[in-house]
């Protein structure tokens, strides 16, 4: 939980003029502006130009800065309780929000960054990789709905290669580009039939092909319609060409 000032023995590396200019901010993931505060406020304070009030109890350096494990409060109610180094969030922390949502996880300059489990106030749980803030790298995320997307993210959106399981036992395995489906991917059924086409902009082109649940009889798709039956061999031949993005 530690910062790597702290563990190579150098939280003091500066001047006071530099540390002074850090700030904590207020939490930004539910798309509020962040506002600055000072670092030195110790117990409680405020923001010259919003009157934003905080309060906080814990360590600091000798600089006055927020270091080490500490407790911070926000006037809106949100609560930060984890590791600081030199006046911002880094290392291990929760932040539990006043509407009751909560990030559980690692920190790196005052961001979500790492490893950890954020549950939203709409009730989907996303538990996996952070970077600067935003979901990025491997995650899955458990919506209200009961639907599950197990992939990659980046810029807090589906991106990559990815598994998406809908509530009503469908699901869709491919690639997705911010969000969308793009690409080959497989649409599996709910009595075993799979359906592969290319997507753009998260709908069906092109052709396609659709195979019964033994897979033994194939069907042809336009544009995510089925056309007519085919041969198993026409059927690999348009499997193939989906996957090579000529279909």
């Amino acid at each position: 939980g530690q910062c790597i000032p702290c563990l190579r023995g150098d939280s003091n590396v500066g001047n006071a003029a530099a540390v002074a200019l850090a700030a904590i901010s207020e939490p930004t993931s539910r798309g509020n502006s962040p506002t600055a505060l000072p670092i030195a406020t110790l117990v409680s304070g405020s923001d010259a130009s919003t009157q934003m009030q905080t309060t906080y109890s814990g360590n600091v350096n000798s600089y006055g800065a927020y270091h080490g494990k500490g407790h911070l409060v926000w006037k809106n109610g949100d609560k930060y309780v984890g590791y600081f180094c030199n006046g911002v969030r880094e290392g291990g922390g929760t932040l539990l929000f006043s509407d009751g949502s909560e990030y559980v996880g690692n920190w790196k300059n005052n961001k979500m960054h790492g490893q950890g489990t954020r549950r939203f106030p709409n009730g989907n749980i996303y538990n996996g990789a952070y970077r600067e803030g935003k979901r990025s790298g491997d995650g899955r995320c458990y919506y209200a709905n009961g639907d599950l997307y197990i992939g990659e993210w980046a810029n807090d959106k589906m991106n990559g290669f990815g598994r998406y399981y809908y509530n009503n036992g469908q699901s869709f395995e491919g690639f997705f580009w911010e969000g969308r489906r793009t690409g080959t991917g497989k649409y599996q059924l709910n009595d075993g039939r799979i359906d592969i086409c290319r997507y753009e902009n998260d709908l069906r082109v092109g052709e396609g092909v659709r195979w019964s649940e033994n897979r033994k009889r194939a069907w042809r798709l336009l544009g995510g319609k089925v056309q007519n039956r085919i041969t198993l061999q026409a059927a690999t031949e348009i499997s193939q060409r989906c996957e090579a993005g000529t279909s």
